[in-house]
């Protein structure tokens, strides 16, 4: 498995089969489609490949969507449906501007040397959003590349979409999430040092932070939760998790993922943890100092271990 920043070197390209999409979430639709293209390649010699867009272009140009997962869950999802190489595009001025056929002439096909393209029956490309699936096919006769459209997928008689995931979530149901995504709904990130303050409020949290540097979009949970921690060795721990802003301690505009793990102590910083949403358990609330913070942690990491069946300490 490969990630590139754009284009591969010259030496590194090799003819491909390729899908064209943002896939925030990769859902049950974007499996179908990324697995699509790994029977196509494995049916005509070729290398399978993605093309997406880092960040959102929605985040340069326009009101961005919440984001539903992180880059890393992003990747590792596709790598599940037997991508081999990610190529992820910067949304800057310059490819905003390129023209739909430019696009799929420079980077598609001399860039990246398709010989076999899906994407989604109402996926729009290129300058003023031009490009289309009429566009590839007439393209793909003259640059002698196949184009294939990756049939709409269906849950609870409506189409899954990005949009329906982000609903759900923002609900707390986490069953309707899962039906869609097809597996439970989680956050994959690197443990980084926070201030210490759950600590000293007698919660000690694990960070990760949910977006990347510099993004101008809003995460897809923000709450508290009951959640189950992956990563701290071989068993599953239940805990507490609060994703928000931190309005009671913190001034900057900085989303947090902090997870307080319910019988567990050690050195987390820098490990790779996945943090399991299992239960909503309120929304994100100012308080009028740490006394009342303390309190309210106290009684959310109670609810908590009741909502998942974990025993008192």
């Amino acid at each position: 498995m490969h990630v590139f920043r754009g284009l591969p070197h010259a030496l590194q390209r090799r003819p491909t089969a390729l899908a064209i999409g943002n896939f925030d979430g990769v859902h049950t639709g974007h499996q179908a489609l990324l697995q699509g293209v790994a029977e196509a390649a494995a049916a005509r010699g070729l290398l399978p490949a993605v093309v997406t867009f880092e960040p959102h272009p929605r985040e340069r140009f326009g009101v961005p969507p919440a984001r539903i997962s992180t880059l890393r869950d992003k990747v590792e999802a596709m790598l599940a449906c037997g991508i081999e190489r990610v190529h992820m595009f910067p949304f800057h001025t310059h490819l905003a501007a390129m023209s739909a056929e430019d696009f799929v002439r420079k980077i598609l096909v001399e860039g990246l040397h398709a010989e076999w393209i899906t994407v989604g029956e109402d996926f729009r490309f290129g300058s003023d959003r031009k490009g289309d699936v009429a566009l590839l096919e007439r393209m793909g006769q003259e640059l002698h590349f196949e184009t294939a459209v990756s049939p709409t997928l269906y849950h609870a008689d409506a189409r899954v979409s990005s949009t329906r995931v982000r609903r759900a979530l923002a609900a707390g149901d986490f069953y309707e999430a899962e039906m869609m995504l097809g597996r439970r709904y989680a956050l994959t990130g690197r443990v980084i040092h926070g201030k210490a303050l759950g600590r000293t409020l007698g919660f000690p949290t694990l960070n990760i932070a949910p977006l990347p540097p510099g993004s101008k979009a809003d995460p897809a949970v923000r709450g508290v939760y009951a959640v189950e921690i992956e990563g701290l060795g071989p068993a599953v721990y239940p805990g507490v998790a609060s994703l928000g802003l931190r309005p009671t301690v913190a001034s900057e505009r900085r989303w947090l993922l902090e997870t307080h793990v319910f019988d567990w102590q050690g050195d987390a910083y820098g490990r790779i943890l996945k943090i399991n949403f299992v239960h909503k358990i309120r929304d994100e609330k100012k308080f009028s100092g740490l006394e009342e913070l303390r309190a309210a942690i106290d009684a959310d990491a109670q609810t908590a271990r009741r909502l998942l069946g974990a025993s008192l300490a």
